[in-house]
């Protein structure tokens, strides 16, 4: 049992930490500024901002938030380094103070959300991303707003708290589509357990229609087909075909791009093993007229003979990149951060087991809170899906989840807990 004085020297000293690791996250975005990392995929994520009203064909297929985020970036620093380094710092600042909040949210004593915030900030895959610009950088942080608005509705109940829940998590999708399984196992979730009236359904549908329905109609007339969380056929042909390449004739425009997963060694300094596509020098042709629309895009990806032996070995390939992989670009081992962030990589398994066992331990006695549940389900979905070929980067929005699962299963349950995060199922 810890004594109330114990208690106030570990928030004292949780609070000490916090302000340690949010100057630490504003120091990583100066000392290494992220225009000085425009290459491949941030390079792409910057010229999309400025296209964002003429996009080229990667601008049609990412998702559009991001892109809207680095259109009003530039437009507010004049593309000036310090700003765009003090910008970027701030919201790496902000990002785990949104788990914090959400850990308040479901109940967590001030002093475990304290250590949630403190873990956050000091993980190093968490804060050395924030020196590129890649999707994950305002991914992280939406997901923490929507986890906090989550569990603000599980207290609240009322109608205005449920669309604050469908606003954000349609955010966190409009950033990036494989946060939906998430997404919709909170939603669900809430919808479940506050047994909540269909004018809710009718209204958070209708919000979430408006929120989708520009991007929809930009895609509509720039790919001939509505992809409102962006196109998802290049990268599933890509993984599909088993090539490593794909190279795209869409229309007049012409792109082309490999996985950087097929440079990684996910298993180093234990085993050179590499998946099989880095051997060969493959790559799969696409020739997409957009009067078509959808229609060559899934002649194309009908058109892959691929037996069911190269499905497996992909989907095994792919459990072995999430489990392992390092996170390309922010393992650059030649800086301290990424460094030390390439070889904590190993951790994340380890963790995910622990997290797991108490987890299912919970289920096991009927008792399904609504964090084990959700980060469970999504941790399986990233682990086991075979649509994409998995990078370590992929990794990166399940990392902050898997440390608020673990402060929830360490830490003493509090009374009311069980009352507002869970629903038990009882069986006749």
């Amino acid at each position: 049992m810890i004594s109330n004085r114990d208690g106030k020297s570990v928030g004292r000293l949780l609070i000490a930490l916090v302000v340690a690791g949010s100057l630490l996250h504003l120091f990583v975005c100066f000392q290494h500024n992220p225009l000085d990392y425009l290459f491949s995929d941030p390079l792409r994520h910057w010229l999309n901002g400025s296209r964002l009203f003429h996009p080229d064909i990667m601008g049609m297929s990412d998702p559009i938030l991001y892109q809207i985020y680095v259109y009003i970036l530039r437009g507010l620093t004049g593309d000036n380094r310090y700003l765009v380094a003090l910008a970027c710092g701030m919201l790496s600042v902000i990002m785990p103070w949104t788990y914090y909040r959400a850990g308040r949210e479901f109940d967590f004593s001030k002093n475990g959300a304290l250590m949630v915030w403190a873990l956050i900030a000091w993980t190093p895959s968490l804060f050395t991303i924030y020196h590129y610009l890649t999707i994950e950088t305002l991914l992280l942080p939406l997901i923490g707003l929507s986890l906090w608005m989550t569990g603000r509705f599980m207290r609240k109940g009322n109608l205005d708290a449920w669309l604050a829940v469908v606003l954000c998590w349609t955010l966190a999708c409009l950033t990036k589509a494989t946060v939906v399984p998430f997404a919709a196992v909170c939603l669900l979730y809430c919808w479940c357990t506050k047994r909540c009236r269909i004018e809710y359904a009718v209204t958070g549908l209708l919000l979430a229609i408006m929120l989708l329905l520009p991007n929809a109609l930009r895609t509509r007339h720039y790919l001939g087909f509505f992809a409102p969380l962006g196109n998802s056929w290049i990268v599933k042909i890509q993984h599909y075909s088993g090539a490593r390449e794909i190279k795209v004739e869409f229309g007049a425009n012409k792109c082309g791009f490999a996985s950087p997963s097929v440079a990684v060694q996910p298993l180093a300094p234990l085993s050179p093993w590499v998946i099989r596509r880095t051997w060969e020098e493959t790559a799969v042709h696409v020739k997409i007229d957009p009067a078509n629309g959808e229609e060559d895009w899934r002649r194309a990806y009908r058109s892959l003979d691929v037996s069911w032996k190269e499905r497996s070995r992909q989907l095994m390939e792919n459990i072995l990149l999430f489990s392992f992989a390092p996170s390309w670009p922010d393992s650059n081992r030649h800086e301290w951060d990424g460094w030390v962030t390439h070889h904590l990589r190993w951790l994340w398994l380890p963790l995910i087991f622990f997290v797991f066992d108490c987890n299912f331990l919970e289920f096991w006695r009927r008792q399904f809170g609504l964090i084990p549940v959700a980060v469970t389900i999504f941790t399986l979905f990233l682990a086991f899906q075979n649509i994409a070929t998995m990078e370590g980067r992929y990794r990166k929005p399940l990392e902050p989840l898997l440390l608020i699962n673990f402060v929830w299963c360490i830490m003493p349950a509090v009374s009311s807990r069980q009352a507002q995060t869970s629903c038990s199922i009882k069986t006749v």
